[in-house]
């Protein structure tokens, strides 16, 4: 049966969005840390799961038939789908104008990264299980350790599929 390991999927969504060149410091789920202490921060951890239908042939989430990226002898493609959160930090919460601008420059910058992301037989984010993503984003003001800092939510969605046999 195939699986999928979250962690290397989170961490891989996190290094490549680690290259914004507007950031100062990026961490994923396992290096969080209790405060900001730099900014633009960005923050990227696991959210949700679907779930996923090991069973059915019929389920729009499982395939028959051959995968090309799936083991040679997979009979069928189990999907999941995760919801990954990236947090960016723009900066503390003081003049309006100031705190927006501090916030647009890293969106634009993450943007650019998920608009180029092209899946080329490798799987997206360097991972082959990734196939499919879309993602949106949310203007918020974090209050974090009594703190308010100005940022935007990434909502980034990744299916990930992988073969395994069935019986």
């Amino acid at each position: 049966m195939g699986t999928y390991d979250l962690g290397t999927i989170v961490k891989a969504i996190e290094t490549v969005l680690s290259a914004a060149a507007a950031l100062v410091d990026s961490q994923v789920y396992d290096t969080l840390t209790e405060g900001i202490h730099e900014y633009p921060t960005l923050q990227v951890y696991p959210a949700a799961n679907t779930g996923t239908s090991w069973n059915t042939q019929t389920d729009r989430m499982t395939f028959s038939g051959k995968v090309p990226a799936a083991a040679a002898s997979a009979t069928h493609l189990s999907v999941k789908e995760y919801t990954i959160n990236a947090d960016l930090f723009g900066q503390q919460r003081t003049h309006i104008n100031e705190d927006m601008a501090a916030l647009v420059g890293g969106i634009e910058d993450i943007e650019q990264i998920l608009d180029t992301q092209e899946y080329s037989g490798g799987g997206l984010f360097g991972r082959p299980e990734i196939y499919d993503f879309r993602w949106s984003w949310n203007y918020v003001v974090f209050d974090y350790g009594g703190v308010g800092y100005v940022g935007a939510r990434f909502t980034i969605m990744v299916r990930c599929g992988m073969g395994h046999t069935v019986g």
